[in-house]
């Protein structure tokens, strides 16, 4: 089974909400690796289980926010893979054979020379729907800024964000687990088009690589 390995939690949660809007719940395995600082440890555990060595994990796509700095989370999670399954990657999305174990690529969320992460995504498909909330949302963001003289955290704004979405009823589902389903993420926006290409191919392989690079889709194309 083909398996999509993310950074955190919320990576998980939102690319399990993902796969069942594209109906591939079962289909494809997603797991978290903990966090960026536990990658290659986790690397290492995943290239050791049973499952691996039996040949039962056909690819892997291991993927990372980019949080501010694209280059430096590029060059964070190639190096990790890099040195777990002696490979190198030309650029985010090439896919590697390993010998002995399941092709693996490398992926940098939002995508190539972007800053942001997966939440990033969520709440900008939800914009163009709910004006009244980023209405809100926004300035109140601008003015952290200010106060504090930088930006909020993305997984700040986010959090404030899915209490801000659901109205009154955010007091009972403020975990991202149960709020997930009742915030007006658009899955269907072009934003997500990388993720849902990715995702489909690593089951079916709809288009070649050139086809998805042509149309934003990333690694997640040939999974």
């Amino acid at each position: 089974m083909p398996l999509i390995f993310c950074e955190g939690k919320e990576d998980k949660l939102v690319m399990e909400a993902l796969a069942k809007h594209l109906g591939l719940a079962g289909r494809i395995s997603i797991e978290s690796y903990g966090g960026k600082d536990s990658l290659k440890s986790q690397l290492i555990t995943l290239k050791a289980r049973p499952a691996y060595t039996r040949g039962e994990i056909s690819k892997v796509l291991v993927t990372r926010d980019a949080d501010a700095n694209f280059d430096s989370a590029w060059d964070a999670i190639k190096g990790a893979i890099s040195s777990v399954f002696s490979c190198e990657f030309a650029q985010p999305g090439h896919w590697q054979t390993i010998e002995g174990g399941p092709d693996i690529a490398a992926w940098v969320i939002p995508g190539p020379q972007m800053s942001g992460m997966i939440e990033t995504l969520c709440m900008e498909s939800a914009r163009a729907n709910s004006s009244e909330v980023f209405s809100c949302l926004d300035p109140f963001v601008n003015c952290l800024a200010t106060v504090h003289g930088e930006q909020p955290h993305e997984k700040a704004r986010f959090a404030l964000w899915t209490i801000a979405a659901q109205g009154n009823q955010a007091k009972d589902r403020l975990s991202v687990e149960f709020a997930i389903p009742n915030l007006p993420i658009n899955w269907d926006d072009e934003v997500f088009s990388s993720l849902k290409g990715s995702s489909r191919d690593l089951v079916g392989g709809f288009r070649s690589q050139v086809q998805a690079k042509a149309a934003r889709v990333a690694p997640w194309n040939s999974l």
